[in-house]
């Protein structure tokens, strides 16, 4: 484990490290690693445009303090992960605690709304949106989910060529960036961070425009076809938490169509905002025709007949 700044030990090696920003870099830098006895041998990140051939700048694995002997720069390895992302110690620092983890060592630490695990007490972790900046803004994949680049561009959606995944960034109801969910056009596979609460996907943008009634559903792609229709829309990302229970309790909305996917476990997430939301939201439940199970299944003028009949029943 390194020690990253005077709070923090990070719970990855350096060689596990530089492996994981070799991958996800797009600017072409530390294309040259070497593993040597103590230390392990790279581009420098800091001169040439980051695109040296062969390495220079030696990091020590004991504790990552880097030392390059083509421009003298020097310093701790957190400075050295700024450099590569040609970013700031805080967008480093999130980048490495969101991958990898961290424990803090310091109970002198100022937290933010710390959380008891076992007998350590972990910082809640906000992501720097810059992170975003990484990915790519479109994939024709999600043309054929129904979603333009205006929507998309509009929630910050972006793609990851090197593991084929949609990327959905989700904010907390102040809107600020908690997790990245990642979901595979290859295998349809949904992957969420375990170790941090599920926000309610773009709750945050209702909030910030104040509306009242709103949809709720599932999944980002359910979500987004609902705002692409022309209606707020948020989502639970499966199954709906305490924690996501009182982010809406805290909202501006006083009406919600729950329109969870048609089978079994959607009409259970209706019946669990009708027993658990606070009375001043109406929730109004909805019927989709046979055949169709989710909102993205939906045509527009099948959503709004959904809506209409709902509304007047």
């Amino acid at each position: 484990m390194v020690k990253i700044t005077n709070d923090f030990i990070l719970n990855a090696d350096i060689s596990t490290v530089l492996d994981r920003l070799r991958i996800v870099l797009t600017n072409g830098k530390l294309k040259d690693i070497q593993d040597k006895s103590t230390d392990i041998v790279v581009s420098c990140p800091f001169h040439s445009g980051g695109q040296e051939e062969h390495g220079s700048c030696f990091i020590r694995k004991k504790d990552g303090v880097f030392h390059c002997f083509g421009c003298d720069m020097k310093g701790s390895f957190l400075k050295f992960v700024a450099g590569c992302f040609d970013s700031s110690l805080e967008y480093a620092k999130d980048w490495l605690l969101k991958t990898f983890g961290g424990e803090i060592v310091s109970s002198a630490v100022a937290m933010d709304e710390p959380i008891q695990i076992g007998k350590r007490t972990q910082k809640k972790q906000f992501l720097d949106p810059k992170i975003l900046e990484n990915y790519q803004s479109w994939c024709p994949y999600l043309a054929k989910r129904k979603l333009s680049r205006e929507i998309c561009e509009l929630f910050k959606v972006k793609y990851d060529p090197k593991y084929r995944q949609i990327i959905f960034p989700a904010y907390d109801i102040n809107g600020r960036l908690v997790m990245m969910t990642k979901r595979s056009i290859d295998t349809k596979t949904f992957y969420l961070d375990k170790d941090v609460e599920k926000p309610v996907y773009c709750l945050d943008y209702v909030m910030k425009n104040n509306f009242k009634t709103a949809v709720i559903t599932e999944g980002p792609f359910d979500c987004l076809t609902g705002w692409e229709y022309g209606y707020p829309t948020v989502a639970t990302f499966g199954k709906i938490s305490d924690y996501q229970i009182e982010q809406l309790n805290k909202s501006c909305i006083r009406v919600l169509y729950a329109m969870f996917d048609n089978d079994e476990a959607g009409r259970r997430f209706t019946e669990t905002l009708k027993r658990k939301l606070t009375k001043r939201i109406i929730i109004v439940e909805t019927k989709f025709p046979d055949g169709k199970k989710d909102i993205n299944d939906l045509t527009k003028p099948e959503f709004d007949k959904i809506i209409q009949e709902a509304r007047n029943s």
